[in-house]
């Protein structure tokens, strides 16, 4: 028999890419199965952590936070928003006026070839 005679049974190039891409789904789902199956357990929460909290307050905290902010109406700026603020007007220095480098021509070298004896 020659192998020249022989006849190949080529695919598709759609189908064999569909093949190759049932194979890459297959392998990823066993794999992640296999992950699932063998991680270790998460550890244990501590019993401190998974308490309920205290829905109450502790009056004396808040006594003592609501004394420590305290501002006096003297250390409160006003703020006026609006056009009847007027702006302050800015004491800036005006630009001076300096003149900008200008391009000078200079002469370049220029090769010149040489014959060589």
């Amino acid at each position: 028999m020659n192998i020249r005679s022989m006849k190949k049974n080529n695919l598709p190039k759609p189908i064999s890419i569909l093949i190759l891409t049932l194979l890459t789904a297959i392998v990823w789902i066993a794999l992640n199965i296999y992950r699932a199956i063998t991680m270790a357990p998460s550890s244990e929460v501590p019993q401190t952590i998974s308490q309920p909290l205290n829905p109450t307050l502790n009056k004396d905290s808040v006594g003592k936070i609501e004394s420590a902010i305290f501002f006096d109406s003297s250390q409160i700026p006003e703020v006026t928003i609006g056009a009847s603020a007027t702006p302050e007007p800015v004491t800036a220095l005006a630009p001076v006026n300096t003149p900008l480098p200008t391009a000078t021509a200079s002469a370049t070298p220029v090769a010149t070839p040489v014959a060589t004896p």
